[in-house]
């Protein structure tokens, strides 16, 4: 089967949402097979994660939010670090996916 690249359709966009919303995503490389679609599992991956995924944030920061940044900057600083991630945690306050 030949992969289809380029801009998504409405359709394909539906199909995906579709299937994920009643199946899941275990293995993203069985998504497009089973969803009916002509595109990888990594295009599925990241179309789902970076453009469907339901609450998903777009648009400005929230004037919290930005407060948030700001404070975590001044406490995390400039430099990253191989533990970077591990201080961020303590300061999440939702998912990050």
């Amino acid at each position: 089967m030949k992969c289809k690249k380029g801009s998504w359709s409405p359709d394909e966009d539906k199909k995906l949402k579709h299937y994920i919303v009643n199946h899941g995503f275990s293995y993203w490389s069985s998504v497009p097979l089973n969803a009916g679609l002509q595109r990888n599992g990594k295009s599925c991956r990241l179309r789902w994660t970076n453009y469907l995924r339901p609450g998903l944030k777009r648009g400005m920061f929230t004037k919290s939010e930005e407060q948030m940044i700001m404070t975590l900057h001044g406490v995390l600083g400039n430099n990253v670090q191989s533990d970077y991630w591990v201080g961020f945690e303590a300061y999440r306050v939702g998912p990050l996916i």
